[in-house]
């Protein structure tokens, strides 16, 4: 199983939190079952439309992801191989 390491600006941490609290789940479980699977349905589908306007120029796009009106953006910095 591949796995990988997520860093996130307090308020980004903030945001994921208080969703999560709002759900009943773990942060963990937040994004496993909601934020990546919307992700992928997302990028999915732009893929095959257009080329995403939030790449960052090395191949990989940022996730957008609206909850109660406030927008979450991760931003990728580096990739560990």
């Amino acid at each position: 199983m591949a796995k990988f390491m997520l860093s996130l600006r307090d308020e980004s941490f903030k945001l994921l939190v208080s969703e999560a609290e709002e759900r009943g789940i773990l942060i963990q479980e937040l994004i496993r079952a909601v934020i990546i699977p919307d992700w992928v349905k997302q990028n999915i589908s732009a893929k095959t439309q257009s080329t995403p306007s939030s790449s960052n120029g090395n191949g990989l796009t940022r996730a957008r992801v609206t909850t109660n009106g406030s927008v979450f953006e991760p931003t990728v910095t580096r990739i560990r191989g």
